[in-house]
């Protein structure tokens, strides 16, 4: 007999968890939990969700995306997070920024070895210094960063070790020898994103000679300034294109 209409929907419920939370996986926060909710199958389900994607834009008032995703991590098992995207951007004067509350949420996804790490703030006047375990975490196998975050002037030590995709987008640096550090300590690196970024009170990056950071020997893709690195650093790659900025 063939089977119905709504038991040929429910053929997805009948599959491993481990599948249902690859496919949840590919949505947002909010629609991951709205979707296990709907389902007693599903529900117990969020709380081991993989990948963390918060994007502001996906509520009404920055205050209920602030309740939203302190509940999430509050409450998800954030050993089961390898990837978390932050995505949060507002221009409204009247809403809080808190800095210290973000810093609280990427330490604990940092605490609980994270993998993927993305960060996109672009907090209107506001600057957002990054807490400087990002560049110590030894998981983290893609970081992508970009608004108006700033790379504090304490950064002295990277050790990125297992870094494969590093991006940075409106990034500020406090000087030239700090973006020269980070890149060293990222030895890995494979794909290399670097675009409008800038140095606190200095000249801007082509006033500066070549990085001297050694080989990046697996480096495979590069999309950066002009002069920023030389030539020999790039011996492997077989996707490349130089900025002007």
């Amino acid at each position: 007999m063939p089977r119905t209409e709504a038991e040929m929907r429910d053929r997805i419920s009948d599959l491993p968890d481990s599948l249902l939370l690859h496919i949840l996986s590919f949505l947002p926060a909010k629609e991951a939990v709205a979707t296990c909710l709907l389902s007693k199958r599903w529900r117990p389900l969020w709380f081991s969700l993989p990948t963390l994607e918060l994007h502001r834009q996906d509520f009404q008032k920055f205050t209920f995306f602030h309740k939203f995703v302190d509940k999430m991590l509050n409450l998800v098992d954030l050993k089961a997070v390898k990837k978390f995207v932050f995505d949060c951007e507002y221009y409204k004067s009247r809403e809080s920024f808190r800095p210290w509350k973000i810093n609280e949420w990427i330490n604990a996804v940092i605490i609980n070895k994270v993998e993927h790490l993305e960060l996109h703030l672009y907090l209107g006047k506001n600057d957002y210094e990054l807490p400087s375990n990002i560049f110590t975490a030894k998981n983290i196998k893609v970081l992508k960063l970009s608004g108006r975050v700033i790379v504090g002037s304490t950064l002295s030590h990277v050790n990125l070790s297992l870094l494969q995709v590093l991006h940075l987008k409106y990034v500020r640096f406090p000087d030239f020898r700090s973006l020269g550090i980070l890149l060293s300590g990222c030895v890995l690196l494979r794909d290399l994103v670097i675009s409008y970024v800038f140095l606190d009170g200095y000249p801007p990056l082509s006033y500066y000679p070549p990085l001297d950071i050694g080989g990046l020997h697996h480096l495979v893709t590069a999309d950066v300034p002009q002069f920023l690195l030389p030539l020999k650093v790039f011996s492997n790659a077989t996707f490349l294109r130089f900025r002007l900025v």
